[in-house]
């Protein structure tokens, strides 16, 4: 039970670490929050900060914030609801981090982290590599394709015959997923929109406005 305990709190701290604002700030002297998408995570930083610099964060927070907390659990022979566990709040701390009043990333290297620690390789590497190929290579927005494969992935999980903890722990962290991009970092929503063509934008493609362009390339005022 301590073990446990030490365990999620531990994994709760690290995913709260907010990599993409420290490695803005450190780089290019810019709070990331205020440009494009406002996402404090890997893409918004290759955007904006480098294209290096974002991969490096995004690896990062798949290795350390992801898959260490669920790793280190299997090692000490803790049980798959703890390593769940570990891997959901990994997430949550990303996502709302305490250090930024809230705010954070969009979670998606984390969850893939925690996930591969769960066992998930093949679901990760199909629907990694249909995001990649669709989204990032012909679409160029992989905004609609994450949010097809967040609700690939619980099915995949249950072709693949994982247990119960398993598909649980990913159901609930790809629900975490969608509520980030719900309320995004908090903030208001476009006033020439109505709210439930945001949400839908916000859900469904992870930005405010139907171009994908207006929302990336925001700069402040």
């Amino acid at each position: 039970m301590v073990e446990a305990a030490i365990l999620i709190v531990g994994a709760y701290l690290i995913g709260s670490i907010p990599t993409g604002y420290l490695v803005s700030r450190y780089v290019a002297g810019i709070d990331i929050r205020d440009y494009g998408s406002g996402n404090v995570g890997a893409s918004n930083v290759i955007e904006h900060v480098g294209k290096w610099q974002g991969i490096l964060q995004g690896a990062f927070d798949c290795l350390v914030k992801g898959l260490l907390p669920v790793a280190l659990g299997k090692l000490v022979g803790l049980d798959l609801w703890v390593l769940g566990a570990a891997g959901l709040v990994a997430l949550v701390g990303h996502n709302w981090s305490p250090y930024l009043r809230l705010t954070g990333g969009r979670g998606v290297s984390v969850a893939v982290g925690a996930a591969l620690g769960l066992g998930m390789f093949w679901e990760i590497l199909i629907l990694g590599l249909a995001v990649f190929t669709i989204g990032r290579l012909l679409t160029r927005d992989t905004g609609f394709w994450t949010f097809a494969a967040l609700l690939a992935l619980p099915v995949t999980s249950i072709a693949f015959r994982r247990e119960s903890e398993i598909i649980l722990t990913i159901a609930l962290i790809c629900l975490m997923m969608f509520l980030k991009r719900l309320t995004a970092n908090w903030e208001p929503p476009p006033l020439e929109y109505p709210l439930r063509r945001v949400l839908m934008y916000r859900l469904v493609w992870d930005r405010d406005v139907p171009k994908r362009a207006e929302w990336t390339e925001r700069r402040p005022d």
